[in-house]
């Protein structure tokens, strides 16, 4: 099983990253199951909501709040705070080209897992997502990884995109303009509190490179990649 993580998540004892597209399209729910079985983890124990491209986040403190949202439908959201890790309990989105953002503190006791599309960047999700984590631990030093998503060499857009971000993220190549989620989503860490050096942006581009990732740009189909993350 290909999982595409950051190792200092790993050391602190979470589990969890981007898998590729090799373990299937994971708008099936069977496959996510296979996934988790696979891993040892109890599937009813992952939070999931209903992804709206929007600036939504929930919030998660205690086992209590796990359990009253698992019993629920679906909820629109996208970006989960886990203000505290409850003890096997963890939560999951689905991408196509849309960032998997992490978010973990150097113990593990808390985290964060966002599903930044750039109408979502643009509503400073990622900054907002931060913030939550660290409303209730302003001292925390946040580290934060990229899962694979469209990079600025295949993230092209017209003027009306274009001017919905700042100017520092947008490219010029050969008269066509191109969007750097990394340097926008860096931005707005860095403005709530992270520390540049701790947040990390891997070239992984899922428009690009075929063999691994779906693309809904590259490919126009619903095909999705699971990431994860979970405290065992």
């Amino acid at each position: 099983m290909k999982i595409y993580a950051d190792k200092r998540m790993l050391a602190v004892g979470l589990v969890g990253g981007t898998l590729s597209r090799h373990n299937g399209n994971m708008r099936e729910l069977n496959n996510q199951t296979a996934v988790y079985q696979e891993l040892g983890i109890n599937p009813r124990k992952i939070l999931h909501f209903h992804q709206t491209h929007s600036d939504t986040i929930i919030c998660v403190a205690t086992e209590q709040d796990a359990l009253q949202i698992s019993a629920r439908p679906l909820q629109d959201a996208d970006a989960w705070v886990f203000d505290s890790f409850p003890a096997q309990w963890g939560a999951a989105i689905v991408t196509a080209d849309c960032v998997p953002l992490f978010l973990w503190d150097d113990t593990g006791s808390c985290g964060a897992l966002a599903h930044c599309g750039w109408r979502g960047v643009v509503q400073s999700l990622a900054g907002k997502t931060a913030r939550g984590l660290l409303l209730n631990h302003p001292n925390l030093r946040l580290n934060a990884w990229l899962g694979p998503h469209i990079q600025a060499c295949c993230f092209e857009v017209q003027s009306d995109v274009a001017n919905q971000f700042p100017q520092s993220c947008i490219e010029h190549k050969n008269g066509k303009l191109f969007v750097n989620l990394n340097t926008e989503i860096k931005r707005q860490l860095v403005q709530a509190g992270l520390k540049e050096e701790d947040i990390k942006t891997p070239y992984y581009c899922t428009c690009g490179d075929r063999e691994n990732f779906f693309s809904w740009r590259r490919d126009h189909q619903k095909n999705l990649l699971l990431s994860f993350i979970y405290k065992p």
